[in-house]
């Protein structure tokens, strides 16, 4: 349904915001109710042991590169390019997700933050399938869905541009009704009956995505839009994670890039090719997100499924990689084995980080700080941009909504 993953090889080109938006509503707009720095107390774990000037500067840095190559003006909005997956420097869904995230985060210290938020939500609405969610992928030339078929969307994507309307709400306000019309969708269309997550808004009550369970945002979700039951979400996300280690990651607990049997007891990992690629029964570059998202959670909430989860996968990454960021691949068995270690992406020892944080091993967290300024791969897109969200998360900077 996807087509593979092409992280690490192929540069993304430099396309940034025209001069109109960069001065676009500076005067007008809200001040920030939660401005960057935040420097967030967080449940548990360690952050990185260089001081927070040191930890804001980094997170400044890579905002300004990410702004600069990775945000574009175009097709009735801004969104983020994802020039890896789509013809004409277009956008997968995830990318915009993850900038209507990162944007708010980012109030405070960019001013044009709101302008540049409402445009990137002007695209979304403007690129909606028929269930009212953002299509997946959307050309970048022709601003029309990129994949056959009638479009869907993602859930991740959709879990991504909810939670950022959350964080929009609570930094500016007056994004309440679009967030909670929003989620009603999603729950309609991305959560099967049991509780768990589909993968896309179009697709069967059988499989499941792990890198999709963003139990941090299912539970900002539950807070703010009542009239659903996203505690139920949360429920069978965790007894899916909890019920597939048990039999196939025990000391790992890793999760394989996609999950059959999710309505079911005894969720197994899906066969090879199944949607994507030969990985898609192992980690790739799907779960490799896990770790990140599992350490998030922990980190906000104190979740106790995330907490373990994080730390054994934390621990495993470790040991495979003798403590050495440079030796975390994307692409590993259910044991933690790397199985290619010819294909490297900073996305695999970044997306460890806020794992390595929960476990409370400063050591180790610390050397994938320093890591973290590096991109000795040549990563675009999807590396660049899933790096700034770890920095926000590792430097103290990521606030629940």
């Amino acid at each position: 349904m996807r087509p593979p993953r092409k992280v690490a090889l192929f540069a993304a080109a430099s396309v940034a915001l025209t001069a109109a938006l960069a001065g676009a509503g500076t005067a007008s707009a809200a001040a920030p109710a939660h401005p960057f720095p935040a420097h967030v107390t967080y449940q548990t774990g360690v952050l990185p042991s260089a001081s927070a000037s040191e930890r804001d500067a980094a997170v400044k840095k890579q905002y300004d590169s990410w702004k600069t190559k990775f945000l574009r003006k175009a097709c009735g909005g801004t969104f983020v390019v994802a020039a890896e997956d789509t013809h004409n420097n277009g956008m997968v869904s995830e990318g915009q997700g993850y900038g209507m995230n990162i944007v708010p985060l980012m109030a405070g210290y960019d001013p044009d933050a709101k302008a540049i938020f409402d445009d990137m939500w002007k695209f979304v609405q403007a690129h909606t399938d028929g269930k009212g969610l953002l299509q997946w992928i959307i050309d970048g030339k022709t601003c029309k869905y990129d994949d056959d078929g009638t479009p869907d969307s993602a859930t991740d994507g959709d879990l991504d541009v909810g939670y950022g309307l959350l964080l929009a709400d609570k930094q500016w306000g007056g994004y309440t009704a679009a967030a909670k019309d929003w989620l009603g969708k999603i729950y309609q269309h991305d959560v099967a009956p049991d509780g768990h997550l589909r993968i896309a808004d179009d697709t069967g009550d059988d499989d499941t995505r792990p890198s999709d369970f963003m139990l941090d945002h299912l539970r900002a979700f539950a807070k703010f839009d009542t009239a659903h039951d996203w505690n139920k979400v949360i429920t069978r996300t965790e007894q899916v994670i909890t019920q597939f280690t048990a039999n196939y990651s025990p000391n790992a607990n890793l999760l394989s890039d996609f999950v059959v049997g999710a309505g079911g007891s005894s969720p197994k990992p899906a066969d090879p090719n199944k949607h994507e690629g030969p990985y898609d029964n192992i980690v790739s570059y799907n779960s490799v997100r896990v770790p990140w998202h599992m350490g998030t959670d922990a980190l906000l909430y104190g979740g106790k499924v995330a907490t373990d989860v994080a730390k054994k996968e934390a621990a495993s990454y470790k040991s495979k990689s003798g403590g050495n960021p440079s030796k975390i691949y994307p692409t590993v068995k259910l044991d933690g084995t790397p199985t290619n270690t010819g294909d490297q992406s900073e996305t695999a020892p970044n997306s460890v980080g806020p794992a390595a944080m929960v476990s409370g091993d400063q050591a180790f967290t610390d050397a994938l700080w320093k890591f973290m300024a590096t991109n000795p791969y040549d990563d675009a897109y999807y590396g660049e941009t899933i790096k700034m969200l770890c920095y926000l998360v590792m430097s103290g900077n990521y606030w629940a909504p």
